[in-house]
């Protein structure tokens, strides 16, 4: 890779599903397991409460477990979507062309006309999503790139092997 020519450059607009694929990867957690903590919280709550038994304060915990999953499961499945997509509408995302080139020592990021110059080093954060990319710089800012964007299997192992080994 020279500083004069990008390895890989990539230019793409986001779609509805691939914004909320990264946003998902964002927000609930990079792992699968940092995903459920909070559900089985609540399940362990319902069963403590069973274990006290119903006649007594059980039934408390057991009503207070069932309320904390029933929100926690209309808040992600429902709530934050439906936000998600009202701002995705309200805001027109997916009409702003996004991109990324990667050089040997930094990458350029390229969204709403302005490019951002990020050294490697800058990423807290590399996840893979079903749909996405997503990067997490250390300043907090979020970048999804689509898996749809890369031309051959080859330019999509450059971008993965180049944010694996930038930790």
């Amino acid at each position: 890779m020279s500083d004069s020519k990008p390895a890989l450059s990539l230019r793409y607009y986001l779609n509805l599903e691939e914004s909320q694929d990264g946003f998902a990867l964002a927000t609930f957690g990079k792992k699968l397991f940092t995903r459920f903590i909070t559900p089985l919280i609540s399940i362990a709550i319902i069963g403590w409460g069973i274990y006290l038994g119903f006649t007594g304060v059980g039934r408390y915990y057991v009503a207070l477990g069932v309320f904390f999953l029933v929100l926690q499961l209309v808040l992600r499945y429902w709530f934050l979507p439906m936000m998600f997509k009202r701002q995705f509408v309200k805001y027109q995302f997916g009409k702003s062309e996004q991109g990324i080139d990667l050089y040997q020592e930094h990458a350029d990021i390229y969204a709403n006309g302005r490019k951002k110059v990020v050294n490697y080093h800058e990423v807290q954060n590399f996840a893979v999503g079903k749909l996405t990319y997503m990067l997490e710089l250390k300043n907090r800012t979020v970048v999804i790139v689509p898996k749809r964007a890369f031309a051959t299997a080859e330019d999509q192992g450059i971008f993965e092997n180049t944010f694996k080994h930038s930790k």
